[in-house]
């Protein structure tokens, strides 16, 4: 029953310009579950090039540009719907100048590096939906600048949550959602001191990732 069940994929569930608009509309009204990663954010106080994977329509690189205005932002999104949501918010938000959103696959490693380096990448509630979490990962730590940092915030699965007799999107998240062992069986081949996962109350993980020294 606590085995991980993945129901559908990110790229599969926000198709379409009206999918997008939803999911649009339902962040902006939910920001504050971005409140303890802003807080997080701040504490690791990391200036530079920032890379904001998954994106969606902007909600929270918005967020992010606006707590940090000395920072520029590439924010990546898959859905080219997500894309035209997140390029009119960030216009209506006077934001343009420092976010640039860009429609790409981080698991395509040459579009990837093509983006260059970047002193802090973060992803949020992302890393459950991937289809090739290690690739993505792998894709990423290669991008990072000299003492950067991969910042992974994302939902945790956890027992209790298959009890409650509700079946939204979220919980079928929780349901697809990562445990500690888990993470640390993806993160089988990089070094342990090169990367450390805190679990976050109630059903949250952090998971901060350096690149391994060659």
């Amino acid at each position: 029953m606590f085995e991980r069940k993945i129901e559908i994929h990110r790229d599969e569930a926000f198709e379409g310009l009206e999918a997008a608009r939803q999911y649009a509309e339902a962040a902006q009204k939910s920001t504050r579950r971005y409140m303890a990663f802003l807080e997080r954010l701040e504490a690791l106080s990391i200036e530079g090039r920032y890379l904001d994977v998954g994106a969606g329509p902007g909600i929270l690189t918005s967020l992010v540009a606006e707590k940090f205005p000395w920072v520029e932002i590439t924010a990546l999104e898959l859905s080219e719907a997500m894309v035209s949501m997140g390029q009119d918010y960030i216009t209506h938000h006077g934001l343009e100048g420092q976010i640039n959103f860009v429609t790409g696959d981080a698991a395509d490693e040459e579009f990837i590096q093509s983006l260059g380096k970047f002193d802090l990448i973060f992803s949020t509630y992302t890393l459950h939906h991937w289809e090739h979490p290690r690739k993505v990962i792998d894709n990423l730590v290669t991008m990072l600048a000299d003492d950067g940092l991969l910042f992974l915030y994302d939902l945790r699965r956890v027992w209790w949550m298959y009890w409650v007799p509700v079946n939204n999107g979220f919980f079928k998240s929780i349901r697809g959602a990562y445990v500690q062992s888990e993470i640390e069986e993806l993160l089988q081949d990089i070094p342990s001191e090169c990367y450390d996962i805190k679990h976050e109350f109630p059903f949250m993980v952090s998971v901060f990732i350096r690149r391994p020294v060659s």
